[in-house]
């Protein structure tokens, strides 16, 4: 029975981001439906090419909070965590001072 209720076997990796989550970010808060927002961390998919440590990269959506999407343009490498089994299911899993550290080009 535990199998049912078991905990998701996530698995951590890197992650170069494939868009500018700024410019999604931007277009979702210009909705009218944020103007007087009062309800949890809205939740958005941002394109990246994850790189599993044993496995080749492959290309998934990754779901971030949208006030975490600030720091996250073309080409900037995150860590994120993923379900093996189900590879495309992949969440972002990174602080703002290790993605400021793990890409130079952000520092300007």
């Amino acid at each position: 029975m535990s199998f049912l209720f078991g905990k998701k076997q996530t698995q951590p990796a890197l992650a170069q981001v494939l868009e500018d989550a700024r410019e999604i970010m931007n277009a979702e808060m210009k909705k009218p439906e944020y103007n007087n927002y009062s309800g949890g961390e809205v939740m958005m998919d941002v394109a990246v090419r994850v790189q599993p440590d044993n496995d080749s990269p492959y290309e998934a959506k990754m779901k971030v909070g949208l006030l975490k999407m600030h720091l996250l343009k073309q080409g900037v490498i995150v860590r994120v965590k993923y379900d093996p089994r189900k590879p495309d299911q992949v969440e972002y899993d990174d602080e703002p001072q290790a993605i400021l550290e793990r890409n130079p080009q952000l520092k300007q």
